[in-house]
């Protein structure tokens, strides 16, 4: 994706949020594409966000079309002013096959094998998951279109997602094809990444970074936005 964002120029910002806190992320399961609703909190965490979002000049939001990711972008949308939520599925959340809907202490009992096979493996080792090759697919695709609406003349984009996705849309703009190291990612922190580029001048200047990774300006107390250890009992787990 390097030499691709090389032909992007001007000023560009993405601000990638992960969904508020889910009835899912409450119960402690394993969700992937198990659509449930935000839970109370999410639904405070979504409103927070958007007033730090609001100076931001966001021209527009694309969502995951799962449930937790459009009312986390309506919610925002309203705030800042803009009604429309375009859906993408280039943000839905990554397919967790059999561990979809399921606790760890549920996946151990059901499924002990697949559950050490994850432990070495990360999802290439679970029946039915998303693959890596898929997941940068993906990944590639949704640059591409944000891309597009940048050419078109739309600098400030906010794309809300989750947080396995999120893992590949970074990883991806590093060349990087491999589950570890995994980035945490919070309930409705913030990445954002930034390009600055003079493509056309007679020295072309090349210029893009993550300026935020997991930023949490609204947390409020801490939050675990380790992906699938949970560090206060030390057993790993899903909570996407």
């Amino acid at each position: 994706m390097v030499e691709y964002f090389k032909t992007l120029s001007g000023r560009l910002n993405v601000y990638f949020l992960r969904h508020g806190e889910s009835e899912g992320n409450n119960a402690r399961i394993i969700q992937g594409r198990h659509d449930l609703p935000l839970s109370e909190r999410g639904l405070q965490q979504a409103e927070s966000i958007a007033d730090w979002l609001a100076d931001k000049h966001i021209e527009v939001v694309l969502s995951s079309p799962l449930k937790r990711a459009t009312q986390t972008a309506e919610v925002v949308g309203r705030v800042l002013g803009l009604k429309d939520v375009h859906l993408h599925d280039g943000l839905n959340e990554l397919d967790t096959g059999i561990f979809t809907g399921l606790t760890v202490p549920q996946i151990e009992k059901r499924f002990p094998e697949a559950w050490r096979s994850f432990q070495r493996s990360s999802w290439e080792g679970v029946p039915e998951a998303e693959r890596i090759s898929e997941l940068c697919n993906r990944a590639e695709d949704l640059w591409r279109d944000l891309g597009r609406l940048f050419a078109a003349g739309q600098s400030n984009l906010l794309c809300v997602t989750h947080s396995g996705i999120l893992q590949w849309i970074v990883k991806v703009t590093m060349a990087q094809r491999s589950w570890m190291p995994l980035v945490p990612m919070a309930n409705c922190s913030i990445s954002q990444f930034s390009l600055d580029n003079q493509v056309e001048a007679e020295r072309p200047r090349y210029y893009f970074e993550w300026t935020h990774l997991n930023y949490q300006p609204v947390a409020g107390k801490e939050v675990n936005g380790n992906l699938f250890l949970d560090r206060s009992t030390g057993i790993e787990g899903g909570n996407q």
